[in-house]
């Protein structure tokens, strides 16, 4: 049986058991097409005449039709017995030609189009794939081409625009199927005819987008949005509205699946036989960007950059955003010898989808992908060819950077890598060099420079900038971290702000700093786009923790990011610090084992905290500086206190955070016990007025706390108006505790009674009643009975000054052996100075002022090297009463210069501590020095720092007669 078939998709032409039948007349083929158009239906005479004839038939229409179409009869069916027609048949009011729809090409075309439409629903990308390429292969070019009647025109639109819309449908199921490299070219050109076709053009954006090449994306919708806005006057649908912003906020969502395999062909063709080519010479290299700008700074850098590059074939520059990566590894790549290998930039910032890192560098490199193994193909490409290649932005695609890396260094010997990350990529023999912020605040610093050097581009007249100017801009760029993108940005904002303004609004960066380059990549184009571009790489979990210690100021250590992050993150909270600090989004400083966020990215992690969060992590806070200060303290008075000291100078932002926010919430006793157990870091670091200021708060928010925690508290109040003179104060604290008398397991009774007695003594007041030696008496007793020994060291030194003033100068120094050897013993250092001080005294008094002196420096000696300058202070004023008694008058004027001129800076006057005592030694110094030799030694004393007032006491002990050798052993044995 005969199988004849109608091919309408191009030219019409009719196929009879695989061979072609001749061609017809144009009016034959009128016909045959007007049938096909209804192939399987009736077509009535009258509508195939209009449609022949197209309205203006022949006056014998009817005769010429019915030859047409026996002709046509004869042609399809030249062996049908005596007019048996099977094919095109008569039937009333018409004719019809009765084939199967797969018997013509134009029914099957749209068949296999509904068929994929149906797949596709059902997420069957493949199958619907192969049905749209059967499809899209049935097409010889336009429909009925060769028939020139109106209805096949019509028909052939009708049919084009199906094709147009398979041809959509086969861009959409490329992408789910991983093929966007495959389909731009050609869905470009079709965009090009059809440039209002949505769907195409949202194929397009999409797969661009995939590529890596999201700023030819942004540029294919932002032409899309223009023509509908110029040509119909609407804005994009939604869908390709949706796509656009997502593009623009890197939706994860929107990286492309793996890539399948091709769809199948039409029909088998056979493989080409293989022919041996001769190899394509290489490329020319794109040249590295040139900036638009000066490059300022980083000499220290670029040496880093350069002595790795010298030696090391991957070197990796890491560093939070904005801080200047890429620009520093351009211009280290074009600042090498001349002679080096050619550079060239593979920029990654676009590239979503692993899967084309390698194929992003073929592009730059000018390396086809014909074979479809990128790595390979780039790796034949430099096999023998010296280059340097800057991969730039890996952080979000670093494990594909990385792998890239892996297999092209081993087998391309004469390439080097200079990546920049937020991370490092992790393999062997990788030079990590940081690129962290610029130095800033200090005057000249670079990031000042480089404010400055884009600040004249908009506002010339800070070509000459003034000293107020300057000073702004110093704060300006410090309290930006120094980031050199933050720093560019405000200096931008000099086009519409004055600098003062740009200063004043600084602390609200993320709102300043929201305009850019237009021709910046998306995530540099404002400080938060900057930001969320890493904070958009985080797991959750790492942005749990990342958001948790924005509640940490200043430096942190591990123990305080468990405390308030740990919680959230099922205590996994210091392995998830670690892998921030990899991905440059805190700080680790090696040396003092602590970590820090910029400034930057602590504003930008708070404001992601809703209030009920912040509540929390706050209140966690609270709890660490609490269990941290209340841990600390009792090793404040034994051999720790140095390491403790500095343990707490570091966490002093917590602590004020700390104290700051338990007041503000009405966590009184919490800020009562930090408050308190501080009190004596406040008092040996001379931090008196911050820590009076706080522990007046902190009391007066806890008039009900429980008595032994308050009895702290107020002593810890009361020593500090002893540094200050406030004796009003010192008597109204130590009468509370002595009132409350809620027992003394932890000293605090004892003390606050023998200071009350101390103070007493060291003012002069008389005591015609006897309360001091009661007091004494009781303290003794609570202190022996408390077992803890550095009361009674503090307690024998104390003696030591009562019995002193009492005039038993023989008393005097037995208590201060006792209070030595104790203090010596248990490592407390400030009692071991302070009964230093006393014998001192006692020494000036007995006429002894060169071994008064020997003593004095080694207690300022032990002071100054503990941080402790309010003990330094009251031992220089001491040891200015030493050097008068000695008959070195000069000397103790310039000793009196550097003490008033340190005390201004510390914030504290031993005069008014020691006003008694303090006073006597200045007006020994004034009666035997005339005005104007004094006036002279004390302006030369004043530009002496603490540092250099305590050498000049050990000159004095060392050229003093009979003076025992420098204090180094004893000195050392108390700290």
């Amino acid at each position: 049986m005969s199988v004849t078939s109608f091919r309408v998709l191009g030219p019409v032409e009719v196929w009879r058991d695989g061979a072609l039948l001749p061609t017809r007349s144009p009016r034959h083929r009128a016909v045959l097409a007007a049938l096909l158009v209804d192939a399987g239906r009736t077509v009535p005479v009258d509508l195939l005449v209009d449609r022949v004839w197209s309205g203006q038939p022949p006056t014998a229409v009817s005769a010429t039709l019915q030859s047409i179409v026996s002709r046509l009869r004869r042609e399809l069916e030249p062996d049908a017995p005596n007019g048996r027609w099977t094919l095109l048949v008569t039937r009333e009011p018409g004719y019809r030609l009765d084939v199967a729809p797969e018997d013509v090409d134009a029914i099957r075309f749209v068949q296999l189009l509904r068929a994929a439409r149906d797949l596709a629903a059902r997420d069957d990308a493949a199958r619907a794939r192969a049905a749209v390429t059967e499809g899209l292969a049935l097409w010889r070019g336009p429909a009925y081409a060769d028939v020139s009647a109106t209805f096949a025109g019509e028909e052939s639109e009708r049919l084009e625009q199906l094709r147009l819309a398979a041809r959509e449908l086969a861009a959409e199921l490329d992408l789910r199927l991983g093929r966007h490299a495959e389909i731009v070219d050609d869905v470009r050109e079709l965009l090009r005819a059809e440039p209002l076709r949505e769907g195409l053009r949202a194929s397009l954006v999409l797969a661009l987008y995939r590529c890596g090449r999201q700023a030819e994306a942004l540029e294919v919708y932002e032409e899309g949005r223009r023509l509908l806005a110029d040509g119909l006057g609407v804005d994009p649908g939604r869908p390709l509205q949706e796509l656009h912003e997502r593009i623009l906020r890197q939706d994860p969502a929107l990286a492309a699946p793996r890539p399948a395999a091709a769809a199948p062909a039409a029909a088998p063709t056979p493989a080409p036989v293989p022919v041996p080519a001769e190899p394509a010479a290489p490329r020319p290299l794109r040249p590295l960007p040139v900036p638009l700008t000066a490059f300022v700074g980083r000499a220290r850098e670029l040496a880093a950059v350069a002595a790795a590059l010298g030696g090391r074939r991957l070197v990796t520059l890491v560093g939070p955003g904005g801080s200047g990566k890429t620009r520093l590894a351009l211009e280290a790549a074009r600042r090498r010898p001349a002679g080096s290998p050619p550079a060239v930039l593979a920029e990654l910032a676009g590239v979503e989808d692993p899967d084309l890192v390698a194929a992003q560098v073929a592009t730059v490199l000018g390396v086809s992908l014909t074979a479809g193994d990128p790595v390979g193909a780039v790796a034949t490409a430099l096999q023998d060819r010296p280059l340097l290649l800057v991969l730039d932005n890996c952080e979000h695609v670093v494990a594909a950077a990385a792998a890239l890396c892996a297999e092209l260094l081993p087998r391309c010997p004469d390439l080097q890598v200079l990546a920049t990350s937020r991370e490092p990529l992790g393999l062997p023999g990788e030079a990590v060099l940081p690129c962290g912020p610029m130095p800033a605040g200090a005057p000249g610093s670079d990031a000042e420079q480089l404010f400055l050097d884009r600040a004249r581009l908009v506002a010339p007249h800070l070509a000459d900038p003034s000293e107020p100017d300057l000073r702004r801009v110093r704060d300006l760029v410090a309290a930006l971290d120094g980031l050199p993108l933050a720093v560019e940005l405000a200096a931008a904002c000099l086009t519409t702000l004055p600098l003062a303004e740009v200063a004043e609004r600084v602390d609200d960066r993320f709102a300043l700093l929201s305009g850019g380059w237009r021709t910046a990549v998306p995530h540099q184009r404002t400080l938060a786009a900057t930001v969320q571009w890493s904070v958009d790489l985080l797991t959750p979990a790492e942005l749990a923790v990342f958001r948790a210690v924005s509640v940490l100021p200043g430096s942190f250590g591990p123990d305080a990011v468990e405390a308030v992050a740990g919680p959230e993150v099922g205590g996994a909270a210091v392995a998830l610090l670690r892998e921030l600090v990899a991905k440059s989004l805190v700080e680790l400083d090696h040396g003092a084992g602590r970590y820090r966020m910029l400034e930057t990215l602590r504003q930008y992690a708070e404001q992601g905290l809703d209030d009920a969060l912040a509540r929390r992590l706050r209140d966690r806070l609270v709890g660490h500086v609490v269990a941290l200060v209340e841990r600390l303290e009792p090793t404040l008075r034994r051999a720790e206190w140095t390491a403790s000291a500095r343990r707490l100078d570091a966490a002093q932002p917590a602590v004020r955070a700390a104290l700051a926010h338990a007041l503000a919430t009405g966590q009184g006793e919490p800020a009562l016990r930090i408050a308190s157990a501080l009190s004596w870091w406040w008092y040996r670091r001379g931090h008196v007025q911050e820590g009076r200021r706080w522990l007046f708060s902190a009391l007066e928010a806890t008039p009900d706390a429980p008595p032994r925690v308050r009895s702290g508290a107020l002593l810890g109040d009361a020593l500090l108006a002893y540094l200050s003179g406030d004796a009003p104060s010192i008597w109204a604290r130590t009468n509370e505790i002595v009132s409350a008398d809620a027992g003394d397991s932890d000293g605090v009774l004892a003390l606050a009674l023998v200071l009350r007695g101390f103070v007493r003594a060291l003012l002069g007041q008389a005591d015609p009643d006897g309360e001091t030696a009661r007091d004494i008496a009781r303290g003794l007793e609570l202190a022996q009975a408390s077992g803890i020994a550095w009361v009674q060291a503090e307690i024998a030194m104390t003696l030591g000054q009562f019995a002193r003033v009492a005039g038993d100068a023989e008393g005097a120094l037995e208590h201060l052996d006792r209070a030595e050897r104790l203090a010596l013993g248990l490592g407390h250092s400030w009692a071991h100075s302070s009964a230093l001080w006393i014998r001192a005294k006692v020494l000036i008094e007995l006429g002894r002022a060169p071994e008064a002196l020997a003593h004095l420096w080694r207690m300022v000696d032990l002071t100054h090297q503990e941080g402790d300058a309010t003990g330094t202070l009251a031992g220089l004023l001491t040891a200015v009463g030493a050097a008068v008694a000695g008959g070195r008058a000069r000397d103790g004027a310039v000793l009196l210069g550097a003490v008033r001129s340190s005390a201004r800076m510390v914030g504290y006057d031993p005069l008014r501590m020691d006003p008694v005592d303090g006073g006597r030694y200045v007006a020994a110094l004034e009666a035997a020095l005339d005005p104007h030799d004094l006036a002279a030694a004390v302006a030369r004393g004043s530009g002496l720092e603490l540092g250099g007032a305590v050498a000049l006491v050990g000159r004095l002990a060392g050229e003093a007669p009979g003076t025992p050798e420098a204090p180094g052993a004893l000195a050392g044995s108390a700290r």
